[in-house]
């Protein structure tokens, strides 16, 4: 299974449209403020409005061909969405039961996009750095080259 598949038991929440068509603008957003050879954009945005854990942690990354082969490379995106995303991501963990969610989003240059908000709990914002939260993204490349490469031809 891809690294950026969601496992089977994990609560998904069902989006409104006008969240649906915010996660649309934001993976054009990070698209078009992407590198040169870009190949695809992950990202994992965690947000907690709980008591021990009040806040958004982001775990972006970029995978980019180059001359040399598949690079792998942290992503800043542009902050024109910045806010709205913030907004949304809070109301929805407002109403999560664990008063946590994760965006997963998984952007391709080809212009499509897979995206995912799931009910969890707090993991990187409370230091939690494995495979529960931040290592599918950090190691992405790795876990995925045959998939990515093949996107290549």
């Amino acid at each position: 299974m891809p690294s950026h598949d969601l496992p089977d038991d994990a609560p998904t929440l069902d989006l409104t449209p006008d969240q649906l068509d915010l996660v649309g603008r934001i993976a054009q957003s990070y698209a078009a403020a992407a590198p040169a050879g870009w190949v695809r954009i992950v990202a994992r945005q965690e947000c907690s409005v709980g008591e021990d854990a009040r806040g958004i942690a982001n775990v972006r990354v970029v995978v980019v061909e180059t001359p040399d082969g598949l690079v792998q490379e942290d992503y800043s995106p542009p902050r024109d969405l910045h806010f709205q995303t913030g907004d949304m991501l809070r109301e929805l963990a407002a109403g999560s039961p664990t008063q946590t969610v994760v965006l997963n989003l998984v952007v391709d240059r080809d212009g499509t996009h897979r995206a995912a908000v799931t009910v969890d709990v707090p993991r990187v914002l409370v230091g939690i750095r494995d495979e529960t939260s931040s290592e599918p993204v950090h190691d992405y490349l790795e876990r995925n080259r045959a998939e990515l490469t093949a996107l290549l031809r």
